[in-house]
């Protein structure tokens, strides 16, 4: 069998076209890698080059050995990546939603439930979501409505209710409720990542402006000194606490309240059945 250092030389000749050039890519003295040719020569038991005084160059075999010893090499990467990536998803498990709320209030109930295992989370958007349940670099991906087909396992996991966190000398402070329309026009307090909150508001209140905040601790430290309303949410108000010195108004618009569900691929569910049943 042919070992790997001598595919990767090959190459390397075939890509910069002079034993110097080569020998400098790999880092070795141009002798070592004149050695290495000559070493696959004696093991294909076929010429791979032309020899023409001080100049070395592939022939036709050569050429095609080449070929494949790229695709090889290729093949060898490919299959380590994929190895180590088994590896990490039988000792990990990589959730994704659409919302940061739920993964507040779900992720220790499933660090408890899959105590031997790390868990990893991430958010983004629902097209990412589905292909990375699909090719398995999400175990489970969490979105504010069920996937339909056979290939899936979909499970309510819970709702979220959007609010404006006010302080008390807002004129609507102490109101049992309040619309988009009301507050569309003011400008608002907002984290940078809310996931699918984020169009629903935008598109809402169209005439207000979001100054977007890098995360959860740094808008709740502007919004103690600050008289700008800011957003909440029954989930977050539940997990974080109520914010100090404000009164957290749900929208009453039926945009403002999300049903959530936990999805897995139906291969999969065996594996996670202990925490569908706890959902």
């Amino acid at each position: 069998m042919i070992e790997t250092y001598l595919l990767e030389h090959l190459v390397a000749f075939k890509n910069h076209r002079t034993l110097s050039e080569a020998a400098e890519a790999l880092h070795l003295t141009q002798p070592t890698l004149t050695r290495s040719m000559s070493k696959l020569e004696d093991e294909f038991g076929v010429k791979l080059f032309e020899r023409e005084k001080k100049r070395l160059y592939l022939n036709d075999t050569g050429k095609v050995a080449a070929e494949y010893a790229e695709d090889i090499l290729h093949m060898h990467e490919a299959m380590e990546e994929q190895v180590r990536l088994s590896d990490r998803r039988s000792k990990t498990i990589t959730v994704g939603s659409c919302a940061p709320g739920p993964l507040l209030e779900l992720m220790p109930r499933l660090s408890t439930t899959f105590s031997n295992m790390a868990l990893s989370t991430e958010m983004t958007d629902e097209e990412t979501l589905i292909t990375g349940i699909n090719n398995k670099t999400y175990q489970m991906i969490i979105l504010n409505h069920q996937l339909e087909g056979e290939l899936y396992h979909s499970q309510h996991c819970g709702s979220e209710h959007l609010c404006a966190s006010l302080i008390p000398e807002h004129k609507l402070a102490y109101e049992s409720s309040i619309t988009f329309k009301q507050m569309d026009g003011e400008s608002f307090l907002m984290v940078s990542e809310v996931g699918v909150w984020d169009a629903i508001v935008r598109k809402h209140m169209p005439k207000s402006k979001f100054l977007l905040q890098s995360g959860t601790e740094s808008l709740m430290e502007v919004a103690e000194t600050s008289s700008l309303p800011a957003f909440s949410t029954d989930l977050t108000n539940r997990v974080l606490g109520m914010r100090h010195n404000r009164f957290s108004v749900p929208f009453s618009d039926k945009d403002a309240q999300m049903d959530f569900y936990c999805i897995c691929l139906k291969s999969e569910y065996k594996n996670y059945i202990n925490w569908f049943k706890r959902l």
